[in-house]
């Protein structure tokens, strides 16, 4: 068809270039690779859409020796999904830190549609556990199209035709910008699991979230809060957040530092194969609200709080910060949260709260239930007393849910995790 159009092959290390869509994005990635050889590359570039290439390594989007094009969706309901996107477009912004906007454009542009869905790349054929597109198939494929061909002609057009290119990198840019704004938010929800720039306390940063989960269980009173500091010291390793114990420094005026330890587990993800990159837990280990008040000499507002209430303030954290869409959205058609009671860590043993204790995460027809392994100790406890640990949800993955798995519908699963709806907070799905 093309060379009845006029074309004629040329040396396809200028000229030709490699797209796929979904597994076929992956196969396109893994063909470029197969047929290079050092400096020598068999394509001009690669298209892949609802894909996306190498995570790290010598073909993550930074590295990759040839332009690239990430195209993908808002309402995408697998692997490509906005979480999983926001990895290349972090990329995005590292090359544009590095090389400037232009350069990032024109070279590595990741691209999220609004309103589309995953099977708007392939019309015809609905993929299994996709949303539900917001626009006409015919729409969405004229969409698709001209961001393909913009692409290209910012690539290929000659120094003859400027005004050309110049058409081709406006539109590229709207729509970078439309995904900047989209994705900043699920960035900065990942910022609060772990900020690798806060080093106070620890080489490894520090978690925002842990150290607002202080402040949340102390339950003091607004004006004691003020005396209140939180310094957190974060651990890649598991087993380092095990030898890490919270402690604190009073001053003069009854004011305390607190300096909290803190951890994250992530789901599986082998050669690209996982789709949620939020993490699965962030584990805090905190101070009780009883030793806080000891050392501050005073009394708690809120001697109680559980761990179920550090939980409801990262749906509220998330909720803050979604981009208007993905809030309308969510309210709207999504499924909210039921917020289960904590669960007691058998027999209070520090490394069983470390190791095998997990956050639980169960959706259901009408929310997702959540519940965290919880240890606390006394002030007359014998091993690390006026501890209170926590293992609770991260703002990014309630930004996920809000964004895919809870706009789809499901079976009511057997039941709440616990038992039934009388184990959540209040019997209904939430929206903070």
């Amino acid at each position: 068809m093309a060379k009845k159009q006029g074309w004629t092959r040329g040396k396809d290390s200028v000229d030709t270039w490699l797209a796929g869509h979904s597994l076929g994005g992956v196969c396109a990635n893994t063909l470029f690779q197969a047929y290079s050889e050092g400096s020598s590359f068999p394509y001009a570039g690669l298209v892949v859409m609802g894909s996306y290439v190498d995570e790290a390594g010598d073909h993550d989007l930074p590295s990759y020796p040839k332009p690239v094009l990430t195209l993908n969706v808002e309402l995408d309901g697998g692997l490509a999904r906005p979480g999983k996107t926001a990895v290349w477009w972090r990329q995005h912004l590292e090359i544009e830190a590095a090389k400037g906007q232009e350069f990032a454009l024109l070279n590595k542009p990741v691209v999220v549609l609004p309103k589309l869905n995953h099977s708007d790349f392939c019309p015809g054929f609905d993929v299994p556990g996709d949303l539900m597109a917001e626009i006409p198939q015919a729409q969405a494929t004229q969409e698709i199209g001209s961001v393909v061909a913009a692409f290209l002609h910012a690539q290929t057009t000659s120094a003859s035709a400027p005004q050309r290119a110049e058409m081709a990198l406006a539109a590229l840019r709207a729509k970078v910008a439309w995904t900047r704004e989209f994705l900043a938010p699920y960035l900065k929800a990942q910022d609060y699991e772990r900020r690798a720039a806060d080093t106070h306390l620890s080489a490894e940063g520090a978690s925002p979230l842990c150290a607002e989960a202080q402040h949340i269980v102390a339950g003091l009173s607004k004006k004691d809060d003020q005396r209140l500091s939180v310094e957190d010291g974060f651990h890649i390793k598991s087993s380092n957040l095990e030898h890490c114990h919270p402690n604190w420094t009073a001053a003069a005026g009854g004011s305390l530092t607190v300096r909290s330890c803190s951890h994250t587990d992530y789901y599986a993800d082998v050669a690209n194969t996982g789709s949620i990159t939020a993490a699965s837990e962030v584990a805090c280990k905190l101070l009780s609200s009883d030793r806080v008040a000891q050392q501050m000499n005073t009394t708690a507002e809120r001697p109680k709080v559980d761990c179920r209430e550090i939980n409801k303030r990262a749906v509220q954290l998330a909720e803050s910060i979604a981009a208007p869409s993905t809030l309308e959205r969510y309210r709207k058609s999504g499924r909210g949260w039921c917020f289960l009671e904590d669960e007691p860590v058998t027999g209070s043993i520090g490394p069983v709260w470390v190791f095998v204790s997990k956050l639980t995460l169960e959706s259901n027809a009408t929310c997702m239930a959540v519940a965290s392994p919880v240890l606390k100790t006394e002030l007359d406890g014998k091993i690390y007393p006026g501890n209170h640990y926590c293992k609770v949800l991260s703002p990014a993955r309630v930004l996920d849910w809000m964004m895919t798995d809870s706009l789809k519908k499901e079976g009511l699963r057997s039941q709440l995790v616990a038992g039934d709806s009388s184990s959540v907070s209040d019997g209904t799905p939430v929206w903070v």
